[in-house]
């Protein structure tokens, strides 16, 4: 099952952390948790960081997403913060009221004190000791609420990162009634698999893709006995563009994906294609890492 009792949402009032507010109070409302609005200020004079929250509130009941009881019981608290640099600060908040999901826009103010934009925004997400939901603040497509949570796309390395991405995807299903794809992209002409699968060749499996498919196939299999319906898909090509047109083709609703690979290898979730896929897919991106803070409580 999934756990989230503490929700964090980094806020410097610019469209790119307006637009992803309604995605984390609507989470929260659902997972009944308490939700953090933080700004790192650089002034005395900041506005109250959860102004905007009344709002927000209307635009989910007028959308029917979430119930107005269970809008109006989320325990919301307002934080201006102005001690040190914008992910120290958010790093540290995270840390000291014990959150367990930072929740973030993908772009926001230029300048010297840019809050959310790709710099401070890549740099939560790889330091990060917790998952974070990383939405795209701007262009077509970028959903203004959250809508039904169908399909959940899980790109697989079969890296334990990897495979820990594709338990809490499998936990998101079951609690959103939705099913996981899991997308292994060949790149280079090989497959990375898992230590097992690679002491046999390719050739002898059949080729990369096939050879791909069956440990996909065997990684779906556990994911299913949890009681999920899970798609397998082989693409092969560059990584993050693959993952891009795969969204776009499926209308995929989230994607959950961890931020290394395996180390060694020819590198599928380095950092820079976790990044990559967050700023060209309109869907939320769940990023999750096989140690730190989880939010799945779940019998391996």
């Amino acid at each position: 099952m999934l756990v989230i009792d503490r929700i964090l949402v980094p806020h410097d009032f610019t469209p790119a952390s307006v637009r992803v507010l309604p995605h984390g109070l609507a989470l929260a409302a659902r997972m009944e948790a308490r939700f953090y609005v933080l700004h790192v200020a650089d002034r005395s004079d900041a506005p109250y960081p959860a102004r905007a929250l009344p709002a927000v509130r209307e635009r989910l009941q007028q959308a029917g997403v979430v119930s107005e009881e269970a809008l109006r019981a989320v325990p919301i608290e307002g934080v201006s913060r102005k001690d040190g640099g914008v992910a120290e600060t958010i790093h540290r908040f995270a840390r000291e009221e014990e959150i367990d999901l930072i929740a973030l826009g993908t772009r926001g103010r230029q300048g010297a004190r840019r809050f959310l934009t790709g710099s401070v925004a890549e740099t939560v997400i790889r330091r990060a000791e917790r998952p974070v939901l990383a939405l795209r603040g701007e262009g077509a497509g970028a959903p203004p609420v959250p809508g039904t949570l169908d399909r959940i796309l899980v790109p697989v390395d079969f890296s334990e990162d990897a495979r820990e991405a594709g338990r809490v995807a499998a936990e998101w299903a079951r609690f959103f009634d939705a099913q996981v794809d899991l997308l292994h992209v060949v790149t280079g002409g090989s497959a990375s698999l898992p230590d097992q699968a690679s002491s046999v060749s390719d050739e002898e499996h059949g080729g990369p893709e096939k050879t791909a498919r069956r440990a996909l196939a065997a990684m779906g299999r556990g994911l299913g006995a949890l009681g999920v319906p899970v798609a397998v898909h082989v693409r092969t090509g560059a990584a993050a563009s693959r993952i891009t047109e795969f969204v776009e083709a499926e209308e995929t609703d989230a994607i959950v994906m961890s931020t290394q690979g395996r180390a060694g290898l020819e590198r599928f979730l380095l950092g820079s294609v976790t990044e990559a896929v967050i700023r060209h897919v309109p869907c939320p991106v769940l990023t999750v890492r096989s140690y730190g803070r989880s939010i799945r409580a779940l019998a391996d």
